[in-house]
């Protein structure tokens, strides 16, 4: 006999019988008007076969605060199908693995079979082609009843179902916002079923509805050849942007013309023939139409100045829409957005308890730079530590690019095990995919880092800051923290982590070679509750000559002294050095540095001076970090 239950929403759900009833905790009632006969039915059979597969996947009921998530993500899918739901942008957080794609897999299946929601048709948004060809597979669609709209003809070939004649139609994040460029979701005729606009509208993993437009010197003059045949008077306002942004040194901002009206030149016109990487700077030419932009230096060639300014890239009236990403719960964006525009309303969530999740960070520098300049030693590292556990499996999360070669193949040359059971994944395909789920070791072989100036116009927009003003120094590194946290968090979880026992993450070590100011140890039990954080200490060489005699002393003195100070100008008197040979050739040698961190001693100011100039026990090796445990070293 099955069990009901009565929603904060109004909708009472039933349940297999072996499932015993959860003790309601109260929840913001979001659709107390989502009662009809039909909402009912729909949210108790989606409900039932959700609960049913996840109990047999888990052994039992979910936790309770996951429960109450994933019924209300039901009701919320329900309402969007019933024409309910508020014209807002609807928010599900539950971290990775708990069930929110099988709740999507479930409502889909429960809509297509209800004779009484043959009306009802679904936009289902991925960043990822993969996972819309895991999705066709797992849902068990019909081909009739589904299509796919992509740039990819292979993908769309997964189903013959014309776009406007399918129930569900699939498609990306980048199709939807081209297609709705310059207009309104409801005018975007591709995304309609049968004349009409889709009732439920799906979103998965990040949404960001803001994007940076930027053109620079370099692009502007590639522009001259291509257009100065046909359109010489584009050509001349080319020229005259180029030459202004040479002169602001990248400093203030620009009042950019209106393309059309100076040249009498449309977009449409100048984009005839043009090569795709051409047409696409014209596109951001044209974008800054009339618009205050703000002028920038490429941090990595001096001489090239960027232009930049952002808009909107999701139409509001696509609301009602569900987002579902876990990262809603850790990304700054979202915050922004909630508090600036206040369309967007957060869904019940659930976050997990990481007591079984192990990261040790190894600091150094990881960039495209760093592995360029340092490939060789940060690969060795990496295979070092893979060597040290010959037996299990690995998943190293990646940059593209290295010194003389890719990454993994840096990586897999130096393995002295079996490199059959090492997998690569890197940055910008590490999320939505549990392919790698089993896997219990994993290494972030740097982060995901971005330019300087994307954080500042991420918080110039989301932030509502304009280009003639400062941007806020603390939003701008809100930003920056908040998408380190973002890829860390869905980086990790393609691992074992997503794996779970009610509200306890799987088993899982992770390793992070990231520098000391990008703050991860900070963020890490931000993102990873309940996690432990150690260090990942990298290989140490001898130290040899002067160094090794400095480290003899150190070693000594606060053997017999360990609660005293050590001065430099004792130490640079023992080895005969004055300051300027002391600081060069020990105080910052590596091996030096390298030896006072295993012996747990710092640099301190000391007396009445107003820089380091003393060393001294290490109290706390990182300061306190609320949510986190310290384990030992490797």
């Amino acid at each position: 006999m099955a069990q009901a239950s009565v929603l904060a929403t109004g909708v009472t759900l039933a349940f297999p019988h072996v499932l015993a009833p959860v003790v309601q905790t109260p929840i913001r009632p979001f659709y107390r008007d989502c009662t009809t006969p039909q909402s009912s039915s729909l949210a108790e059979a989606t409900t039932s076969s959700l609960f049913a597969f996840l109990g047999q996947r888990g052994g039992g009921l979910p936790h309770q605060d996951v429960t109450i998530a994933l019924r209300e993500l039901v009701a919320t899918m329900v309402a969007m199908a019933e024409g309910t739901a508020s014209p807002v942008f609807h928010l599900s957080s539950l971290d990775p693995g708990i069930g929110k794609t099988t709740a999507l897999i479930c409502f889909v299946q429960e809509l297509l079979r209800s004779d009484k929601h043959e009306d009802v048709a679904v936009l289902l948004c991925f960043s990822q082609l993969e996972e819309i060809a895991r999705l066709v597979e797992e849902m068990g669609l019909d081909e009739a009843d589904f299509a796919v709209l992509t740039s990819d003809e292979r993908v769309n070939a997964l189903s013959a179902t014309q776009p406007n004649q399918a129930r569900v139609l699939f498609t990306t994040h980048s199709m939807l916002r081209s297609r709705c460029r310059g207009r309104t979701f409801k005018d975007a005729e591709v995304f309609h079923y049968q004349g009409e606009v889709r009732e439920v509208r799906i979103w998965d993993e990040e949404m960001l509805p803001g994007e940076v437009v930027s053109i620079n010197t370099d692009q502007l003059a590639a522009l001259r050849g291509p257009l100065r045949m046909l359109h010489p008077a584009l050509v001349h306002v080319v020229e005259e942007l180029e030459q202004a942004l040479r002169a602001s040194g990248g400093q203030g901002t620009y009042d950019w013309p209106d393309l059309e009206e100076v040249t009498e030149v449309s977009l449409w016109s100048a984009k005839k023939g043009l090569a795709q990487g051409h047409a696409t700077h014209l596109d951001s030419l044209y974008a800054l139409s009339g618009r205050c932009v703000l002028l920038r230096k490429a941090s990595n060639a001096s001489t090239v100045i960027t232009a930049l300014d952002s808009r909107d890239a999701i139409p509001d009236d696509l609301a009602p829409v569900v987002i579902l990403d876990a990262s809603g719960r850790v990304r700054s964006t979202y915050s922004q957005w909630e508090k600036r525009k206040g369309n967007l309303v957060r869904l019940p969530s659930a976050v997990r308890n990481y007591r079984n999740l192990t990261v040790r960070v190894m600091d150094r520098g990881s960039g495209k730079t760093a592995w360029w300049t340092d490939g060789e030693v940060l690969a060795l590292e990496v295979a070092k530590l893979i060597d040290s556990k010959p037996d299990e499996e690995w998943l190293v999360i990646y940059q593209k690019g290295g010194n003389g070669g890719t990454i993994p193949d840096q990586i897999m040359g130096l393995l002295g095990t079996d490199p059959g059971r090492v997998r690569f994944l890197n940055w910008g395909k590490h999320q939505g995919t549990n392919e790698f789920r089993n896997i219990r070791n994993v290494i972030l072989a740097g982060l995901n880092n971005y330019a300087e100036t994307d954080y500042e116009m991420a918080a110039r927009h989301y932030g509502g800051t304009p280009n003639d003003q400062e941007a806020p120094k603390t939003l701008v590194e809100d930003m920056q923290a908040g998408e380190h946290k973002h890829h860390i968090l869905q980086a990790l979880c393609r691992s074992a982590v997503r794996q779970s026992s009610g509200l306890e993450c799987g088993p899982c070590n992770a390793y992070i070679i990231a520098p000391k100011r990008s703050g991860v140890r900070k963020l890490l039990p931000q993102v990873f509750p309940g996690c432990k954080v150690g260090i990942w200490k990298p290989t140490k060489k001898k130290a040899k000559g002067k160094v090794e005699e400095a480290l003899a002393y150190v070693q000594m003195h606060f053997e017999d002294y360990p609660d005293g100070v050590l001065p430099f100008a004792e130490l640079r008197s023992v080895l005969g050095y004055d300051a300027s040979n002391f600081n060069n050739r020990i105080r910052n040698h590596d091996s030096f540095k390298a030896g006072l961190e295993d012996m747990g001693i710092e640099e301190i100011i000391h007396g009445k001076g107003r820089h380091r100039n003393a060393l001294a026990k290490v109290t706390q090796p990182f300061g306190p970090l609320e949510g986190a445990e310290y384990i030992a070293d490797v």
